[in-house]
């Protein structure tokens, strides 16, 4: 099975010696999977993937650093029957799934940087594909490629009065040294938290766009497709690692409710660049630290738009 992974992704390594290690790292996530799909709750499916010689410490996106700040926080949604889906990427407000390499834990300005294009799509109709090396470099609070959390990313952002694009300052995976002389591309007015509620979640998703999510990572390295529904023990919701861009919801044909989230592993991890996770559990987490950018015209308040189903 070695054998087959090492041909199927094209892997070499520098020594033998790496190469049994590399083994090892195989063996024991071969194990892991197996246990996830015994106590899988849901229709996740784990198994080989392009991750399965990793460490979890290479996999993880981010690090745990000081609590957040205080934060404003979005009202609450008046409760009304919520569409029984939604998915941005059928406005074509979504950017590409990108990939965040191996050596940088940035997942944290991924899908910051994720949030800013979709909204700006949603909101000025002008598709923006802006430069999360710029948010590495610059950032205020964040520890580059160590990792970081969203808020340091839009508090980047603020400060810098915008952010540059992808093609005037390109993604190394590396921390540099901070370029200012970019003229901005787009910019947001701030950021706010939302309800720790996933029907709050979901309202604000259907009525104002994407928002960024932060998530326990351990059954990421193993997902391959299907609604993920891990165990609490397998996904702990008190430990959160790992950021996102969560872009819709919808269910299944046995209405098993479910969240789309884009990850910052490329288009061959889970479903196309995609994370499909159980929805009304509280499933790894998610509803720890929603988190949005606010984007809108200059003296115009922000209106609802409509996600399509």
């Amino acid at each position: 099975m070695f054998k087959d992974f090492m041909i199927q992704f094209n892997r070499t390594y520098r020594s033998p010696a790496e190469q049994r290690r590399r083994f090892g790292i195989f063996t024991q996530s071969l194990l892991a999977a197996r246990r996830l799909q015994e106590t899988e709750l849901g229709t996740g499916q784990y198994g080989v993937t392009r991750f399965s010689d990793w460490t979890d410490e290479e996999f993880r996106g981010m690090f745990w650093s000081s609590p957040p700040p205080t934060m404003r926080q979005a009202p609450r949604f008046p409760r009304k029957k919520l569409p029984l889906s939604c998915d941005w990427r059928k406005a074509g407000a979504v950017t590409a799934v990108k990939d965040q390499g191996k050596k940088c834990r940035s997942s944290w300005a991924f899908a910051a940087v994720a949030n800013i294009e979709s909204l700006w799509n949603i909101h000025f109709h002008q598709p923006r594909n802006l430069s999360v090396q710029e948010v590495l470099d610059c950032s205020l609070c964040g520890a580059g490629c160590k990792g970081g959390y969203v808020w340091d990313a839009f508090t980047t952002v603020l400060h810098k009065g915008g952010l540059t694009s992808e093609d005037a300052y390109p993604y190394t995976g590396t921390q540099e040294t901070c370029d200012s002389l970019n003229v901005p591309a787009a910019y947001i007015q701030g950021f706010q938290t939302l309800p720790g509620d996933e029907e709050e979640i979901a309202a604000h998703v259907a009525s104002k766009g994407p928002i960024t999510v932060t998530l326990n990572s351990a059954v990421m390295k193993h997902y391959k497709l299907g609604i993920s529904q891990p165990s609490v023990k397998s996904c702990s919701p008190d430990w959160v690692d790992h950021v996102g861009l969560l872009v819709g919801y919808g269910e299944d044909e046995k209405k098993m409710q479910y969240w789309v989230i884009q990850n910052s592993r490329g288009e061959d991890w889970g479903e196309e660049g995609y994370y499909h996770l159980h929805r009304g559990s509280n499933a790894c987490g998610i509803t720890t630290f929603p988190i949005t950018a606010t984007v809108h015209r200059v003296g115009a308040p922000g209106h609802e738009v409509h996600c399509p189903r």
